[in-house]
């Protein structure tokens, strides 16, 4: 990725949980994480990789985890179908025989999907094996590992199954980055973008000036992409590391993201779907009397400007997404009401709707069909 970005260190910071966070490239990198690997004193390492990175990415990783210990690799294909208890089962009858002790550490290299399989599995064996981030894409590096969640989905819903558990640390070596289609980059940008529009919306301006439809980026965009978030994440979440106050603010267009995601089977980028999701709730919120026409426009504006979908896949029905958005993980933050669909909603840019103290909208199922199929065509 080019040379002005040097290896940059940085803590961060969930309530009591404390780890390291580092963003590098080319060789001082792989030479800094292994020094860091060999750090951790540990008996055997297992990585658990994306089986759609090539020999000698996963090789790189290797050696450098096998300079300091045994080294296993692990494959797993980075696939929502795949994403289960069964494939967490299948890793844990894989590793338990490499002879991994409590001194073992398990290292997730790739995306979010994988890293949220592998952080399952070293949250289960034997109670609990420490766990490395090496994420290989800017969603994974900008989102997923800045969560201590570790999740995996049932056969009707996303994330149903998990905990949480902490990384020792997470190693961004940016390298990888190099071949990422540009689809990757931008569905990655939709996330950031939630952060703008729900937790820094003073920094909106800064970013409509960096997003580019074509996914161009410097390496210092990159970087700039990859610290916000950071910032971001750590303004909610510094004392509410298991996201359920202030942070489920960070669930933002998930509710109707996620139940469109898991309809196309994956097809749709989580990155995109959870754009789409911020544009449905966006228009829910204004229907309520919540958010200004102005802050809804204010999200199509990031998304286009990011070359991002403002419309669900044709095909996707509205009233499967609505039904769906029944089965979302975050019922039950407040009691029910029959009727309504739980929704995380805006009424200002940065400006969470807290009905009763919650940030949880009880909202009426058919103002929830409205805005799905509000993202069914491109009027406004």
């Amino acid at each position: 990725m080019a040379e002005a970005i040097t290896l940059r260190e940085r803590e961060i910071r969930f309530g009591g949980v404390r780890y390291g966070f580092a963003v590098g490239h080319g060789p001082a990198s792989l030479s800094a994480l292994t020094h860091r690997l060999a750090g951790l004193d540990a008996d055997r390492f297992v990585i658990v990789a994306d089986a759609g990175l090539t020999e000698d990415q996963i090789g790189e990783i290797a050696r450098c985890a096998g300079e300091t210990a045994a080294t296993t690799v692990l494959s797993v294909p980075a696939d929502e179908k795949t994403k289960s208890l069964g494939a967490v089962n299948s890793l844990a009858e894989q590793l338990i025989p490499t002879g991994v002790t409590r001194r073992s550490v398990v290292m997730a290299l790739g995306g979010g999907l994988v890293g949220n399989m592998a952080g399952l599995l070293s949250a289960l064996v034997f109670r609990g094996l420490r766990l490395v981030h090496v994420p290989t894409t800017l969603l994974a590096m900008s989102d997923s590992v800045l969560s201590l969640k570790q999740a995996v989905n049932s056969s009707v819903g996303k994330n149903h199954l998990g905990t949480f558990h902490a990384p020792v640390f997470v190693w961004n070596h940016l390298d990888f980055l190099r071949t990422l289609p540009a689809d990757e980059i931008r569905s990655a940008l939709c996330e950031m973008i939630k952060n703008v529009l729900g937790i820094v919306p003073d920094r909106y301006a800064e970013v409509a000036a960096r997003l580019r439809a074509d996914a161009e980026y410097t390496p210092e965009d990159i970087a700039f992409f990859i610290d916000l978030c950071v910032d971001a994440k750590s303004a909610v979440m510094c004392e509410d590391a298991h996201e359920r106050g202030d942070a489920l603010v960070l669930e933002y267009g998930h509710t109707i993201g996620h139940a469109a995601e898991l309809l196309t089977g994956g097809e749709l980028r989580h990155g995109y779907a959870i754009g789409l999701g911020m544009l449905a709730a966006a228009r829910i919120a204004r229907e309520l009397g919540l958010l200004s026409a102005a802050d809804e426009a204010a999200h199509r504006e990031l998304l286009v400007l990011n070359g991002a979908p403002t419309v669900l896949p044709a095909g996707v029905d509205p009233e499967e997404v609505l039904r769906t958005v029944a089965l979302d993980n975050k019922r039950g933050y407040v009691r029910g009401t029959a009727g309504s669909r739980d929704l995380i909603l805006l009424e200002g840019l940065g400006k969470p709707h807290r009905p009763g103290g919650a940030l949880i909208t009880q909202v009426p199922e058919a103002v929830v069909r409205l805005g799905i199929e509000s993202i069914t065509s491109e009027v406004a």
